[in-house]
């Protein structure tokens, strides 16, 4: 009688422990970038030697916007946003703030300009994240980061899929 029992346990075991899997932890469901730089600004491109980039994570797991936005050699920034909807050509009202600390940064700043989890400094103005999420999915986001000499813009730079 053990030995059919001991058996047929065995049995439950295996079959339980092959349908484990290692997926423990959060699964990253897209990542976003954007490159920065004076040229990409419109209507009138920046002479500048600042650039910079931008990188979003969003995990669906969580319904979680990360980011980070990483500058070079820029002086006095004061705000950076994600613009939409715009293409590459055309320019947009605010969507996300990334970077509203009221304080300037100093001259050549290098370094994270900003860091966390989107909607840390509000929601999204007038959309849900996932309507973001669908601007971003399809180009059409932009990050801007302004300086105290260039308050609409000194370094844009479209969101891109990777």
């Amino acid at each position: 009688m053990r030995a059919p029992l001991l058996g047929g346990l065995n049995i439950v075991a295996l079959l339980a422990l092959g349908s484990c899997t290692d997926n423990v932890g959060i699964t990253v469901s897209e990542r976003f970038a954007a490159t920065l730089s004076g040229a990409n600004v419109r209507q009138t491109p920046i002479t500048t030697t600042a650039t910079g980039s931008a990188q979003f994570t969003y995990v669906g797991d969580i319904k979680t916007l990360f980011f980070e936005v990483d500058v070079v050699g820029i002086d006095s920034v004061i705000l950076a946003h994600i613009h939409g909807p715009a293409d590459t050509a055309n320019n947009a009202g605010v969507i996300l703030n990334l970077y509203t600390t009221g304080k300037s940064k100093g001259l050549g700043f290098t370094g994270v300009l900003a860091s966390g989890v989107g909607g840390e400094l509000g929601p999204p103005a007038g959309m849900t994240l996932d309507s973001l999420l669908v601007l971003m999915r399809n180009g059409n986001a932009y990050v801007n980061v302004h300086t105290v000499l260039h308050p609409a813009g000194e370094i844009r730079g479209q969101v891109v899929k990777q």
